[in-house]
């Protein structure tokens, strides 16, 4: 992958390539550090997500199920059941394009596919195709697509650079959520075992120790009991923090992570102390 400079990175070209949007191939090794990594197999055993094994973006094979057309099709039809404003959502855009320049991702890329109205299409296709008449009988003709390998590989492409802000749904005039259709294409992948590590593993750490970053007690316990001794060079101050004591008066809730990444934020101790 050729190194651009800052001043290159910032030249963002907004013309819309002259191949078809429906034409859905991405190439992974050509745009490595604009996707995110997939989720490791401890991770997804640990949770008991659908098909763990090692795969990358990049391999040609991703050691989909067999049945993954399948499996997609019928959780599509399961999830257009539960939410009715998801069908809503696909019937009654009117591709007005009031949403393209509010989302951060197509004004730092310049990808067309990275506008909502456009991201959302990328679903709405194959709704299309499955779902409705006209895209049974006329296919393309009535924007339909057929779900292809190439296709699913464009759904991990875009739908997980969403960041699910809802700015777009703020601006169009229809109140189309598309952090919604975001959630039910990354739901439809993980039946197939397509899911980011910077979402699962920090799931995983949760359920195993209680926060995200998978610190063990102890070690949670050892970092305030430094923070302390520094907090008493600093200032004086000797606390002694309850940690798991009964009796020890009300608790003074921090995220773990906080309290490694800002450890000034333990002078908030300072307060209660001083009352």
């Amino acid at each position: 992958m050729v190194e651009k400079s800052p001043q290159e990175l910032i030249q963002i070209d907004f013309t819309p390539p002259p191949r078809n949007w429906m034409n859905p191939a991405v190439d992974f090794e050509a745009r490595r550090g604009t996707w995110s990594y997939p989720t490791g197999v401890k991770s997804l055993e640990y949770l008991g997500m659908p098909n763990p094994r090692e795969w990358s973006p990049t391999d040609a094979d991703w050691k989909l199920p067999e049945n993954w057309q399948q499996i997609i099709h019928d959780g599509f039809k399961d999830l257009l059941k539960k939410y009715r404003t998801l069908k809503v959502f696909m019937d009654i855009c009117v591709r007005c394009g009031a949403c393209a320049d509010k989302c951060h991702f197509f004004i730092g890329s310049g990808d067309p596919k990275n506008m909502p109205v456009l991201r959302a299409e990328l679903l709405r296709s194959v709704y299309r195709q499955d779902f409705t008449t006209a895209g049974k009988i006329l296919g393309s003709l009535a924007g339909g697509r057929e779900l292809t390998e190439e296709v699913l590989k464009e759904w991990y492409y875009y739908f997980f650079q969403c960041t699910e802000c809802r700015r777009c749904s703020v601006f169009c005039p229809y109140g189309i959520d598309t952090a919604e259709i975001t959630m039910m294409a990354r739901e439809l992948m993980n039946l197939v075992g397509l899911n980011i590590n910077w979402i699962l593993e920090p799931v995983a750490n949760c359920k195993r120790t209680g926060n995200h970053l998978g610190i063990q007690p102890h070690t949670y316990k050892d970092n305030v009991e430094f923070l302390v001794d520094e907090l008493a060079d600093v200032t004086g101050i000797k606390l002694d923090p309850p940690i798991n004591r009964k009796g020890g008066g009300d608790p003074l809730r921090h995220p773990v992570g906080r309290l490694l990444r800002r450890p000034r934020d333990l002078h908030l101790c300072r307060v209660p102390h001083a009352l």
